[in-house]
């Protein structure tokens, strides 16, 4: 191997895309500062819960009533009344971004940072 083979503006450019990826990793990842949030979309509206309190939450939807359960920091579905039961078998969520769903009743359950911006959106 040659002495010259990386020249400064080499190692420049390569530290420059390491840090770009380390920096990319840790967007993607999410914030870990408080407590995770389960966000329940139903057709009556978006219910928060934190994700740190064990409980039984009952969401209605398009069929009927479903039951969502929460439990050591993991949520999931405990009942539906929709046909294939495919929301029961889903595997609990528990990080921020994943997300489970009961197509055929029409609830959405998603894990969302505690860390919320202090707007929403900008007008200029």
């Amino acid at each position: 191997m040659r002495a010259d083979f990386f020249r400064p503006l080499d190692i420049c450019l390569l530290a420059a895309y390491l840090a770009a990826i380390a920096a990319s990793l840790f967007l993607l990842r999410g914030a870990r500062t408080g407590t995770p949030l389960l966000v329940v979309n139903t057709p009556d509206g978006e219910f928060v819960y934190p994700l740190d309190t064990d409980r039984t939450i009952p969401a209605a939807g398009a069929l009927g009533m479903s039951t969502l359960v929460i439990r050591d920091g993991r949520a999931s579905f405990a009942q539906s009344p929709c046909p294939n039961k495919d929301c029961l078998r889903a595997a609990a969520i528990s990080r921020t971004g994943e997300w489970a769903a009961c197509l055929p009743n029409r609830i959405l359950i998603r894990i969302e940072s505690a860390a919320r911006p202090a707007f929403d959106a900008m007008t200029g």
